[in-house]
């Protein structure tokens, strides 16, 4: 008998090799030494003539900062928080300084708004209004663009977070219209049907909005104060009147504009209506809640409005207002809790005022526009006017922040108006409202249009060329009729 061959072994498998640690650098790093980088070179810089070493020393520690902000290796309200840490740490601002950034009266406003905003959502009260608006002028594409338009007028007086009007009210309702009327984001051709139309209608006007009122984006209260810091004080009737006719007109533009920059090939859409009204059906009849919160939203615009004259600031009426939702049952405080928003929004705009102050406070505002204004002697206020606001608006292209560029241009670009000669509360106001309107630009300038543009409709080629052609009928509007109309009410 044969004897039977051995079984070969099987193979052995190798053991698994570990893998080799990278020795590159992390990817992210960059976004950390660039800041640093631009502190310390700023800091061992020679302080300019006429200005006293302290203030160029927060200048450094500021400009470091914003430059945290723009490379973004943590979310704003840390980078703000370590900049003033750093800033305590090396002597130009003390640790009370950096306590009590959080408790103005313009940061509690921001906040308290954010809450009103929560309510708005909540309650289903803003989709009810997008609701009623498309089924009442629905009928034809236009109607739709004005329909969104209107929308965004009525409820951004009260939501500072242009980032939760587009994602929580505005873009579910544009998608759901775009959709059943055939125009779908996966499709190149559907798309162009009508949705790429509404989206850009839905972003320019939050944009516009944006700049109509304070509390209608987070960063406009931050404009305010370094404004004050200039001794320009601007109320929140102030602004709104202000923003109101060159506003309007521009709303009124933008769905008859953008028929011609991205024309949509369905023109009749009878079937935004009927989604319209079944969608009310479905929300069924208006809530107690949403009546309580409609209540509370129109008395604020009513205490916004005339509250001057009844003992009643901006922020006491925010605070009767939300005092009012927590009473009511409207809101919780879990409800203000998870409002992560408005907690980070309070960190970071404090910190940020209380270190732009110090610029003031130092005097490096006033000496910049002391310097720089003597090389604008002899041209006429209109033209620097004109020329700031430009640079202003287009500088944007470079910036992935609404806030970051308040912070970093807002100050000199006012001190250069006033020291041309421009009003200083033209000046400020101007600043202020272009800082919403330059977000217009690209897809990543302002918060609401990373939200807008990952939709889908709009390409970037589109959105840019469509945010280019539009910026240049903005800024006609906000340097020519602007300024007649300020002129009307006295400013100018």
């Amino acid at each position: 008998m044969a004897p039977t061959p051995a079984k070969a072994s099987p193979p052995t498998s190798s053991p698994p090799t570990t893998p080799k640690p990278s020795v590159g650098l992390p990817a992210s790093l960059w976004k950390y030494l660039v800041p640093v980088a631009i502190g310390v070179a700023l800091w061992f810089v020679p302080a300019p003539a006429g200005l006293q070493m302290k203030a160029w020393h927060v200048f450094a520690v500021f400009v470091a900062t914003i430059a945290g902000i723009m490379t973004a290796p943590l979310p704003m309200s840390a980078v703000a928080l370590i900049g003033s840490t750093v800033g305590v740490l090396v002597g130009v601002i003390s640790f009370a300084d950096v306590t009590k950034s959080t408790g103005t009266d313009l940061v509690w406003l921001v906040m308290l708004a954010f809450f009103i905003s929560r309510g708005v959502i909540k309650t289903g009260l803003g989709r009810r209004i997008a609701l009623l608006f498309m089924r009442l002028l629905g009928k034809r594409t236009t109607g739709l663009g004005y329909g969104l338009v209107l929308t965004e007028l009525v409820i951004s007086p009260a939501m500072p977070s242009i980032t939760a009007r587009a994602g929580g009210v505005m873009l579910p309702i544009t998608r759901a219209i775009s959709e059943v009327l055939g125009s779908h984001a996966d499709d190149p051709e559907s798309r162009k049907k009508v949705g790429r139309y509404l989206i850009l209608c839905a972003f320019h006007a939050n944009i516009i909005t944006a700049g109509m009122f304070i509390t209608a984006m987070a960063g406009n209260p931050l404009a305010v104060r370094l404004a004050a810091d200039q001794g320009v004080s601007i109320s929140w009737l102030e602004w709104a009147l202000a923003a109101s006719v060159p506003g309007l007109l521009c709303l009124a533009v933008i769905p008859i504009a953008m028929l011609w920059i991205v024309p949509p090939q369905v023109k009749r859409t009878p079937d935004a209506t009927d989604l319209a009204q079944r969608e009310l059906n479905t929300m069924g009849p208006i809530s107690a809640k949403e009546i309580i919160m409609a209540g509370i939203f129109i008395g604020l615009l009513v205490l916004w409005v005339f509250g001057d004259d009844l003992g009643v600031g901006a922020t006491l009426a925010a605070a009767i207002g939300v005092s009012l939702l927590f009473i009511s049952g409207v809101l919780t405080w879990q409800d203000a809790l998870n409002e992560k928003s408005a907690w980070d929004t309070m960190i970071w705009i404090g910190l940020l005022i209380m270190l732009a102050s110090k610029l003031n406070e130092y005097g490096m505002v006033t000496w910049f526009g002391k310097e720089f204004g003597q090389h604008l002697v002899g041209f006429p206020m209109l033209a620097v006017y004109m020329l700031v606001a430009v640079v202003y608006v287009y500088i944007h292209y470079f910036f992935a922040s609404a806030t970051a560029h308040i912070s970093a241009l807002f100050p000199l670009s006012m001190a250069l108006m006033v020291a041309s000669g421009v009003p200083p509360f033209v000046a400020a106001v101007a600043l202020g409202i272009l800082s919403n309107i330059n977000g217009c630009l690209t897809q990543y300038g302002i918060g609401s249009g990373p939200v807008m543009f990952g939709a889908g409709y709009v390409t970037q080629g589109e959105w840019w060329k469509a945010g280019f052609l539009m910026s240049l009928f903005y800024m006609l509007v906000w340097l020519v009729v602007a300024p007649l109309w300020w002129k009307v009410l006295g400013h100018v």
